[in-house]
């Protein structure tokens, strides 16, 4: 049957459409003030940007552009008469202040005299001027004035017939003129015309009889069924355009508004947004947890002694039970002996949970290596460990998304992470992580010039996960979209990425201190992403704490230098975590939860490691959970709870 499928995917020739994100930004009616302060604030709660209103908007543009987002439209109300130029000098300046930046002059037509055909001839003069200068013209019902109805302004837009002309779907005016009534089949019908959309929370019923205050409410309260609007807007209208927030009217803290408004359109779109999402490894073993795995990950060829570790850090042992802790021929400075965990036990892994739910981290990535799915033991304690994240993660509130790591594999056994998935069916339980409605699954390793590109076969994979619903994250090299460095030189590798949901290149390793993180926002971050924006594909950057595998390389017989990339107190992984959100990154991937063997774990690791000829990292002066911390402000700061700053924030 799995043969079957699996020749049946190679006939596939057409790519699987990619819905890319919808940006979203918010009108001015719910948000004003100073031009800095406006940016910085939507900058902050994670704004595409701003529908402005009025004459004067350079300086909010300006600010706008400086972080990377947009103003999107300038809303004017304007009157046509027969003989009258709609070109005053006001509407010509405006043009030419837009010029460039990809900006809609969204008209609201309030009267007209001399019938249809002079409102036709100003908006083509107003077309005509602003076409040259890269702005559109949409046209904005609104409730009261001439222009009142959606399927008049889309009608309306073709016989002006200018290729910048189109329209704007307001949805309380909808609800204000046509009533409760389904728009999506309209909208379908003039999708090709339509420019915006804009939403807000609303009550459904007699909507014509209602209030503003009732039509027009944040996002995410109301009986309206705006989520579903948004759903069946994306999906059976294939709208990924822009979305405004409306909130003319909207009473209490503006801020405070925005952020639910925002809050509520991440939830209701399944988006990575605003989440801080770490690598879980979940592979340590020690000789007497049942898993017959021996010291997995801890020991040098059997042996887990000093001298002989496969580990850079310590693990915090202070908060385990009786049953977690495994004692080892490693001493700490007193004498006591020093012990371990086992990534098999239930306790551990729920512990583990329970620290993310306490610093606010949103949930793991559970590395799957495929090259061990075929071997009893291996799988045996991986579906082990599997299991526990399931149940913990239930448990704790926290999200969970499996992650196929491909290194090592075979080009002819690619097959085997198809055959290793039809027996896991993952995905429905409530703790998995979803990404635009669907499941999301990650499949690293793609494009990485140290292995055979396997491409034909990355791209069966790629199109058997999206015909399994599945969204798809493909982790790939630092450099892929210059294809240089660690990246193979094929264009084929931009066709898969494209083919996929989300990239999250690879960058461990790949730069050491603060100076170089924050260089990569223009060398790298912001080309990415605007690569990505293009395509409809989301960006899911990674930082790391440091990097030191001194003991793991001795065990393969080469020196590494110890603690090779400084932690810095948290100085380097804050870096890092800034230059991507201020390159307009909205998530972030943390290498590792518990990855002790490169030296990259954020988990609670100890402050009086073991001595001996085995070096371990430690920080003076550090708490041991202070990287739990740390991860937890990036989220913070990804949500707009705490402002974006270089410096670390004060604990």
């Amino acid at each position: 049957m799995l043969l079957a499928r699996l020749i049946a995917f190679t006939f596939l020739l057409c790519c699987f459409p990619v819905l890319g994100a919808n940006p979203f930004f918010a009108m001015d009616t719910g948000i004003t003030g100073e031009p800095v302060k406006v940016a910085e604030t939507l900058d902050a709660l994670g704004y595409d940007g701003l529908g402005g209103s009025g004459y004067q908007v350079t300086p909010v543009k300006d600010e706008l552009a400086k972080r990377a987002m947009r103003l999107w439209n300038v809303y004017l109300t304007l009157d046509f008469a027969p003989g009258k130029s709609a070109l005053t000098p006001e509407l010509k300046k405006l043009i030419e202040d837009l010029r460039g930046h990809d900006t809609a002059l969204w008209i609201g037509i309030h009267k007209v005299t001399g019938g249809e055909a002079a409102a036709i001839a100003g908006l083509r003069e107003i077309a005509d001027q602003a076409a040259p200068a890269g702005v559109k013209v949409s046209l904005y019902p609104h409730t009261g004035q001439w222009l009142e109805r959606f399927p008049e302004a889309a009608r309306l837009a073709g016989t002006v017939d200018r290729k910048n002309v189109g329209a704007t779907f307001n949805l309380c005016h909808w609800l204000k003129v046509e009533g409760d009534v389904d728009p999506i089949p309209v909208i379908k019908r003039e999708v090709a015309r339509l420019q915006f959309v804009t939403i807000n929370g609303a009550d459904g019923g007699d909507t014509k009889a209602m209030g503003w205050d009732r039509l027009i409410q944040p996002l995410g309260q109301g009986t309206y069924d705006t989520a579903g609007f948004v759903r069946r807007l994306q999906e059976d209208a294939k709208w990924n355009g822009p979305v405004g927030l409306q909130a003319y009217g909207v009473k209490g803290d503006r801020q405070e508004n925005l952020s639910r408004s925002m809050a509520a359109w991440r939830e209701m779109n399944d988006l990575l947004d605003g989440k801080i999402l770490c690598g879980y490894q979940g592979w340590f073993r020690c000789g007497e947890d049942g898993s017959n795995n021996g010291w997995h990950h801890y020991a040098v060829n059997g042996k887990f002694e000093p001298g002989s570790s496969a580990i850079e850090m310590w693990p915090d042992m202070s908060e385990l039970g009786p049953g977690e802790r495994h004692a080892t021929a490693f001493r700490h400075a007193d004498g006591s002996v020093a012990e371990v965990f086992s990534s098999v036990h239930p306790d551990t892994t729920r512990r583990h949970f329970s620290w993310m739910r306490e610093y606010g981290i949103d949930g793991v990535f559970l590395q799957r290596f495929a090259t061990s799915t075929r071997d009893p033991r291996s799988r045996g304690a991986m579906d082990q460990v599997l299991a526990h994240v399931r149940d913990s993660a239930k448990a704790e509130g926290r999200e969970w998304a499996l992650m196929y790591d491909l290194t090592g594999l075979k080009t002819e056994d690619f097959p085997r992470v198809m055959e290793d998935w039809q027996q896991l069916k993952v995905g429905s339980d409530p703790a998995y992580l979803h990404h635009r409605r669907k499941p999301l699954v990650s499949l690293w390793g793609l494009g990485f010039n140290d292995r055979p590109p396997s491409l034909p076969e990355w791209e069966k994979l790629i199109r058997f996960f999206k015909s399994e619903g599945f969204s798809v994250m493909l982790g790939v090299p630092c450099y892929w979209r210059t294809l240089e460095r660690d990246s193979i030189h094929d264009a084929k590798l931009h066709e898969l990425i494209a083919m996929a949901d989300i990239v999250s290149p690879w960058a461990v390793g790949r730069f050491g201190t603060p100076q170089d993180a924050a260089a990569r926002k223009k060398d790298l971050l912001e080309p990415d992403l605007a690569w990505c924006r293009e395509r409809g594909v989301d960006y899911f950057p990674v930082i790391f704490p440091g990097f030191s595998w001194q003991n793991l390389e001795k065990s393969r017989g080469r020196e590494a230098k110890f603690e090779a990339i400084p932690r810095l107190g948290g100085k380097f992984l804050w870096s890092q975590a800034i230059a991507a959100r201020q390159a307009g990154a909205r998530s972030l991937y943390v290498a590792m939860f518990d990855e002790m063997d490169e030296g990259t774990a954020i988990f609670k690791t100890s402050t009086n490691p073991p001595v001996g000829d085995s070096r371990f990292i430690a920080e003076p002066g550090l708490k041991s959970d202070h990287y739990l911390w740390l991860t937890g402000e990036i989220g913070k700061m990804l949500r707009g709870k705490i402002p974006v700053t270089e410096g670390l924030p004060a604990r």
